[in-house]
């Protein structure tokens, strides 16, 4: 069963579609030698009464939005690693076969491989890179052990949780029934309904229109923190390929900068940054000719 969100505003309780059983036995297969997709948290923070404080919270799903997070958070600072995403093989007493930290930290940033969740030492902003391909069986056990891991402090509608979502812009249906393939970039949103309506992120970009939704893991979270009473906004980057897009990059950048006070200060145009967006255009680039 998927939830899935096709709404600006979320206002009833629990909006759910059931997708047929095909499809989801689909979603939920995985390698047999691999252990379910969970969290690892540091050795020091692993015990289940210890409560991670969170006051700014930047979840990124998706290859863009992976490298988003790369480009203008990460490279910017010395983020503490507090835990990591796996499916590492079971030991042969049961256990997941787990890395330890420092071989998480010394791994070469690959985009398509980040599931990693960072902390600012000075401060309560923490940071979710996850970018593994989540089985619809592991999208609730996953969004649990995220919310239950952070005491959320100060999170309210001038300071919601956001999460930036990638998909293909070929998904995107308009109401009339036309693809909206014509644009090679454009970013949609969904909010909960506790945000006011003319919010600055209402007044920058479009909502969601149905029969368009958010799906997966995604959904699975902002219905968590939506059940918490916690609000959030979705930006869904839609784009014509999967590839890591600059262009995309920028534009997600000029609209947290413009309508998150709170997220403004860790997401910097720096001189790293430019030089990674430098990278990743001559790759198009060279792409585009190979």
């Amino acid at each position: 069963m998927s939830v899935l969100y096709g709404y600006g505003d979320l206002i009833s309780e629990e909006v759910e579609t059931i997708d047929s059983d095909e499809e989801d036995e689909k979603r939920s297969s995985r390698n047999p030698d691999k252990s379910p997709f969970s969290i690892v948290w540091r050795d020091d923070l692993n015990n289940e009464n210890i409560k991670i404080s969170c006051s700014s919270l930047l979840i990124t799903l998706g290859t863009n939005a992976s490298a988003f997070a790369f480009t203008h958070v990460v490279c910017n600072y010395d983020l503490e690693l507090i835990g990591y995403g796996t499916d590492e093989k079971m030991t042969d007493d049961g256990n997941i076969e787990k890395k330890s930290f420092d071989q998480i930290k010394m791994q070469q940033y690959a985009t398509q491989s980040v599931d990693r969740i960072y902390r600012l030492p000075s401060s309560s902003f923490v940071l979710i890179q996850l970018n593994s391909s989540v089985t619809s069986d592991r999208i609730w056990p996953i969004s649990e052990q995220i919310l239950n891991k952070f005491n959320f402090l100060n999170l309210n509608i001038s300071n919601p949780v956001y999460i930036i979502q990638s998909r293909l812009s070929m998904d995107y249906v308009t109401i009339a029934g036309e693809l909206e393939n014509k644009s090679n970039l454009f970013i949609r949103y969904i909010k909960s309904s506790i945000i006011p309506t003319d919010n600055k992120i209402t007044q920058m970009l479009k909502p969601i229109e149905p029969p368009n939704a958010i799906r997966g893991l995604s959904a699975a979270l902002f219905t968590k923190f939506h059940q918490g009473n916690i609000p959030v906004i979705v930006l869904v980057v839609y784009q014509r390929h999967s590839s890591v897009n600059a262009d995309a990059l920028k534009l997600l950048q000029g609209i947290l900068d413009r309508t998150s006070t709170t997220l403004k200060p860790y997401i910097q145009l720096t001189e790293k940054t430019n030089k990674q967006l430098i990278r990743l255009a001559s790759t198009q680039t060279s792409n585009m000719y190979s």
